[in-house]
């Protein structure tokens, strides 16, 4: 199993540094960042059931694992390679992960964790858009991935999440620079990401 940019001849103390910023910043790794956060951090708690431990085991077993079981699946197969780089076979991974997004939204509604519930609809909606955009362009998913996680945390923490400013720009540079989107596929993406969870959390993070 390769990334996409390893199928390049792509070489240098630059490439190492981009290759080192992609692998932290693969979206389901950044949801477990961001889920680990709010288990230990949330200013609402996390409901009635869930300690912080729980919720992080939670987290990694329906938002970080189960998504990318299929993709897992293929590129262990030889089919596609971990990014799916040829962005018009991404389609059946987005419509893969739709359910298992709604499906965590419905577990931990129904565990009264507003903190989470409202990111996974995050999730949910921001690949529903993405699932769209996809058949035009290729979205860069790390951006996507970063810019939407990113955003939640600004909703819920305000400005003492700005470092995550620089996880943007670290990412729209690594992506480009191992030739795996265009700046503007790049750019794209993190803006993506922010305005369909801007527009997705006023309804779902209720306090």
């Amino acid at each position: 199993m390769k990334y996409g940019d390893e199928l390049l001849d792509l070489q240098g103390k630059r490439i190492t540094f981009a290759r080192f910023i992609s692998r932290l910043a693969p979206a389901p790794l950044v949801n477990l960042y961001v889920g680990i956060i709010f288990s230990l951090y949330s200013p609402i708690g996390l409901g009635p059931v869930l300690t912080p431990m729980s919720n992080i085991l939670l987290c990694a077993i329906m938002m970080v694992i189960l998504p990318i079981t299929l993709i897992i699946y293929s590129a262990r197969r030889g089919t596609v390679d971990l990014d799916v780089s040829d962005w018009k076979s991404r389609k059946k991974f987005f419509l893969f992960t739709l359910p298992v997004y709604a499906l965590s939204f419905l577990v931990y509604s129904i565990l009264g964790c507003v903190i989470m519930s409202a990111l996974a609809a995050a999730y949910f909606t921001v690949t529903s858009v993405v699932t769209i955009a996809n058949q035009r362009t290729k979205v860069s998913i790390h951006g996507v991935g970063i810019g939407g996680p990113g955003t939640a945390l600004f909703f819920v923490f305000g400005w003492v999440a700005f470092p995550v400013i620089l996880a943007w720009v670290l990412v729209i540079w690594s992506r480009t620079v191992l030739k795996q989107h265009s700046l503007a596929q790049s750019i794209g993406g993190v803006i993506l990401g922010i305005v369909i969870t801007l527009c997705t959390y006023p309804f779902v993070y209720i306090v």
